[in-house]
């Protein structure tokens, strides 16, 4: 990378999409067994986090109306300016912490800086927390398990439930390796394509001179079918049911997270059903809204919310220094009027199909990558297409199967808060670590001011499933 770098189409449109009430910031905390001092934050974040130039930049020439804005190389940069030390004020309890996050969401980054912060947090937890924010014009929610992952000792002994991440190379390996792997080099268009779904990208490589069979011809003729009407269906599908958590938003911001649930819990529940953790966690989260709206006097039979879910176009073996954002967003509708758990869970898992939220999210990807280089006045009119389209976002993320260390601290739990955008007030955020699950909610004050409401329906439906499907384990 030189001095300056084209900001890529998509990731310059999660920068543009953010509003003073809406903000495109990832959070995340990482909890520590026994306290780490700031010196020794600064100095792990100086040699690792610093690998990757773009904690280094900030964007240039954002108002230019007919060049693309840029990445700038901050001169002289110190990593002490972007790393608050804080102290949670008495209780110091989980009610405190959970304050204080929710304040860091309500805050915009300065972007005249490089476009992240972290608060080493004093009080939180057995020892202490970090906390991180970083702006979704970095990377997406996938980038940035590389990038934390990376942070941790022995980062290559990491293993998740779908396989192990890779260690980032190396400072001097970065700009040979972003070439090699179809990343942004140096003088490079950084608007590399993802794979589109169905393709064999990031599997094993097409035979040289195989001419394309019947077969192949037919099934890309079905492809391109499916994504016609899919965009067809996109742009025309009804406005979302209207409900008290969706409405007019404000700049107070709340962050709640539920306790640990057991993963084996969870898994006897979809083992009795034949479903997926995946299914699983969003028959419950269906669940838990069905509850919550019935608390609030709304009506719920037969009704079904609409969320958006991230879907992963680029592999994480082909994830590199450059970071960015290659995911695409699929609207998928949860059953929350359906009381049944079996026929939530076959509701659910037909419509998370590949294929489906695939093309979805490929399409969606598209339109963040043209916008992102539209001007102002279009990219608007297309974000306006998706507004009254869903209630919130939702996303799963398996974490490492088991406990990390963090220069020689246990990390006894980690969470992360997935942004909204447009007119979504609502996040939920479903992150496993060492065999157990919690669920993680942003919120927007004006539509639920205590997050423990929904964290408290979603314990109350995992206990009700557990118990009907007679699973063994502490939900």
């Amino acid at each position: 990378m030189g001095d300056r770098e084209p900001i890529a189409g998509a990731d310059n449109a999660w920068r543009r999409i953010g509003t003073i009430d809406n903000l495109t910031t990832i959070t995340g905390v990482l909890w520590f067994e026994e306290a780490i001092g700031y010196e020794e934050l600064c100095d792990r974040l100086e040699d690792r986090l610093l690998r990757f130039e773009r904690f280094q930049q900030r964007p240039g020439g954002r108002n230019r109306l007919f060049r693309r804005p840029y990445w700038e190389t901050v001169e002289e940069f110190d990593v002490e300016t972007h790393v608050q030390h804080v102290a949670l004020p008495e209780p110091a309890d989980t009610e405190t912490f959970q304050r204080f996050v929710g304040r860091m969401m309500s805050r915009p980054l300065d972007q005249r800086r490089p476009l992240w912060e972290a608060y080493l947090v004093e009080g939180a937890g057995d020892g202490n927390a970090v906390a991180f924010r970083i702006n979704h014009s970095v990377g997406d929610g996938f980038a940035l398990m590389y990038v934390l992952f990376g942070l941790v000792d022995n980062p290559e002994e990491i293993e998740f439930p779908m396989g192990i991440v890779p260690e980032p190379p190396s400072a001097d390996e970065f700009q040979a390796e972003a070439a090699a792997d179809g990343g942004t080099a140096p003088g490079a268009d950084p608007d590399v394509d993802a794979p589109a779904p169905g393709s064999d990208a990031g599997g094993e490589p097409d035979r040289p001179g195989t001419a394309p069979t019947l077969d192949g011809v037919l099934e890309s003729v079905r492809l391109a079918g499916s994504a016609v009407r899919t965009g067809w269906n996109l742009l025309t599908q009804a406005d979302e049911t209207e409900t008290s958590l969706r409405g007019d938003l404000g700049t107070a911001k709340r962050a709640g997270w539920t306790d640990e649930i057991d993963l084996s819990t969870v898994r006897a529940i979809g083992s009795e059903h034949d479903a997926t953790v995946n299914d699983v966690l969003l028959g419950a989260l269906a669940g838990a809204f069905r509850r919550l709206l019935a608390d609030r006097g709304e009506p719920v039979e037969g009704r079904e919310l609409r969320v958006t879910v991230p879907v992963n176009l680029r592999p994480m073996a082909e994830r590199d220094a450059s970071l960015g954002n290659h995911f695409g967003m699929a609207f998928v509708p949860i059953p929350v009027g359906t009381p049944e758990l079996g026929e939530r869970l076959r509701l659910i898992h037909d419509r998370m199909s590949v294929r489906r939220a695939g093309i979805q999210a490929y399409l969606m990807y598209l339109t963040m990558r043209v916008g992102g280089h539209a001007p102002d006045v279009v990219m608007e009119w297309l974000m306006g297409q998706f507004e009254r389209r869903a209630t919130g976002v939702v996303t799963n993320v398996p974490g490492p199967t088991d406990a990390m260390e963090f220069a020689g601290r246990e990390v006894t739990d980690l969470m992360f808060w997935v942004p909204q955008a447009n007119d979504q007030g609502l996040g939920i955020s479903i992150m496993s670590y060492d065999g157990a699950v919690r669920l993680g909610i942003a919120a927007d004050a004006n539509l639920l001011d205590d997050p423990d409401e929904l964290a408290e329906t979603f314990r109350e439906e995992i206990e009700h499933l557990a118990e009907a499907s007679d699973a063994v384990g502490d939900a």
